[in-house]
């Protein structure tokens, strides 16, 4: 299978897989007060489980990724999408508050088993401007998951209750296993290209690239904006400002719409311009978007002003996610597997932490979120490199590879 070969039928197939942890993430989000009522528990300690599953996705991709290099990319996709069934299965009918986090942890190893695979698949075929067009088109497709999801998850909730939801990520699970099962058929780990190497060397290998680790960090950063929203979001729409859960699902819908267009944008750029200048600007944007987040928040902003800077930070993720994974991986052909794990856990890792952080201030008022969604986007643009600094490190590589 080579690039020519990423057919559209498979770009949606691997979408589909991409999209499993959005959805299992976004779909509950309007029942958090629901379920947190029906275990007697405040609604941050349901609110917490977004960040333990994204803790669980990191860890996951951590091992899953390496794992997909030894032994070929579809076991390991296909375990982390049995794992995910089983999990979704054990939420539907978790009584306990316990049983509840320890089954979305579970859940999201699995989601971390199958999603880790994507990157590689793609790195595997594909490479430079390619690899950042065809990172690109599925962000785009997986964009459509969470823009439906609340909606959808409101929906399942009215209809038949909480447990719903997750009865409907157990299908969900189910029908992308046999499809995956059917027609996706990769590059076996015993042909994949490099020496044989312990996992020790490939991390080693992979974590001494200085460039790259700045991509890992910059991606971790800036996702952690958008999960730091995303666990405060019920809180702040819904608790502060008193908003429904239809118009809930409506206002996080609008943060879709936003990164649709942002994706739309990046892949027109990408035609002129290297993904790294395009990603320097995606960074600015979104730092200054949580900027005026921060500055307005002592002044009791209305509502139509925190969304609209809510939906600049977030969609300018549209410029950002597939430019770091192919300006990174770019620097690792023969250890794709290692290098997306570490993208992935990394991103997961410091959204998990960053976004938990900010819901241990229980409060229903909008500074924790603001204060923490600044200095992420602050950071980031401060260990963003440069495009000249990029280019300079792609020549180095290939000068050095060549001799």
């Amino acid at each position: 299978m080579n690039s020519r070969a990423v057919s559209l039928p498979i770009t949606f197939l691997l979408a589909s897989i991409f999209a499993l942890s959005p959805l299992a993430i976004d779909l509950y989000l309007p029942t958090i007060p629901a379920i947190a009522r029906d275990f007697s528990v405040p609604v941050q300690q349901l609110a917490i489980t977004v960040s333990l599953y994204i803790l669980g996705l990191s860890f996951g991709q951590f091992c899953g990724g390496p794992l997909s290099d030894y032994w070929g990319r579809r076991p390991v996709l296909f375990g982390g999408l049995a794992i995910f069934f089983v999990a979704s299965l054990i939420l539907a009918f978790a009584e306990s508050l316990e049983v509840f986090w320890f089954a979305r942890v579970l859940q999201a190893v699995g989601g971390g088993f199958a999603s880790v695979v994507v990157p590689a698949i793609i790195r595997d075929n594909t490479e430079g401007q390619a690899t950042a067009k065809l990172f690109a088109l599925i962000a785009l497709i997986t964009i459509f998951a969470p823009a439906i999801a609340p909606a959808l998850g409101t929906l399942l909730y009215t209809l038949s209750g909480w447990r719903a939801v997750f009865v409907a990520l157990a299908a969900y699970a189910s029908v992308v296993l046999l499809a995956t099962w059917r027609f996706l058929h990769v590059t076996d780990a015993s042909a994949l290209p490099g020496p044989a190497q312990s996992l020790l060397q490939r991390y080693r290998h992979v974590l001494r690239h200085r460039v790259a680790m700045r991509y890992v960090l910059v991606q971790g950063l800036t996702f952690a904006v958008m999960m730091t929203f995303l666990v405060n979001s019920a809180v702040v729409y819904m608790e502060h400002y008193g908003q429904s859960e239809a118009v809930f699902s409506i206002l996080f819908a609008a943060n879709i719409v936003t990164l649709a267009i942002a994706n739309r944008v990046n892949n027109y750029l990408l035609n002129t311009l290297p993904a790294a200048k395009i990603l320097y600007g995606a960074v600015m944007l979104q730092g200054l978007a949580c900027l005026g987040l921060l500055l307005v928040t002592p002044f009791n902003p209305p509502l139509w002003l925190v969304v609209g800077l809510i939906v600049v930070s977030v969609g300018a993720l549209g410029g950002v996610m597939g430019n770091t994974q192919a300006c990174c991986l770019h620097f690792f052909p023969k250890h794709s597997g290692i290098a997306s794990a570490l993208l992935g856990s990394g991103q997961y890792l410091i959204g998990a932490l960053v976004s938990a952080l900010s819901t241990r201030f229980v409060s229903d008022q909008l500074w924790p979120m603001t204060i923490t969604m600044a200095l992420c986007s602050v950071l980031a643009l401060i260990v963003l490199p440069r495009p000249s600094l990029y280019a300079r490190q792609v020549e180095a590589d290939s000068y050095a590879e060549a001799h």
